[in-house]
């Protein structure tokens, strides 16, 4: 394996909706979307979904070959923009427990403290996401909070909240 990570930007637009059905159709159950909502988006979503401000998307790669996709933002509908929210990790399942989740982490980690007016960082995932918590607490990312959550298809189970402070 020859492993790298590479932040796109909106040119890649077909390749991110390309991997980002893919990830919603493979494992659903990781996602705060689903694959019946996103499918219907049209060119201009995905373009502006790529190029939106205070973002970045990154896809991991294989030689050439794309693999995976990770995403960092920070959400615009704040005064402060002090909070970078982690989204959308997937790998395809041969890649998975190679420790390529590090590289994943490290990067947006890294991303995050190029922005000095950012002082933390949030991540969460489904209670059930086991996965994600261990990765979450090996990078430094502690308990914030649980809330109840209904997810797509009508499923209750709580969100799990975590937090990495910055400064």
């Amino acid at each position: 394996m020859n492993i790298s990570i590479k932040q796109i930007n909106i040119d890649d637009w077909e390749d991110f909706r390309e991997i980002r059905l893919k990830a919603l159709k493979s494992d659903p159950k990781v996602f705060g979307s689903h694959f019946d909502r996103e499918k219907t988006y049209s060119k201009q979503d995905w373009k502006e979904w790529v190029g939106a401000k205070g973002q970045a998307i990154f896809f991991i790669y294989d030689d050439k070959k794309i693999i995976g996709m990770t995403g960092i933002y920070i959400p615009q509908d704040t005064v402060e923009k002090t909070t970078a929210v982690l989204w959308g990790s997937w790998l395809k399942p041969k890649y998975r427990r190679n420790g390529i989740s590090n590289l994943m982490y490290e990067t947006r980690i890294e991303w995050a403290k190029q922005h000095p007016e950012l002082k933390r960082i949030e991540v969460s995932h489904r209670e059930s996401n086991v996965a994600s918590k261990y990765a979450n607490q090996k990078h430094g990312f502690k308990l914030l909070k649980e809330e109840d959550k209904e997810w797509h298809g009508g499923i209750e189970e709580k969100d799990v909240i975590y937090e990495l402070k910055l400064k």
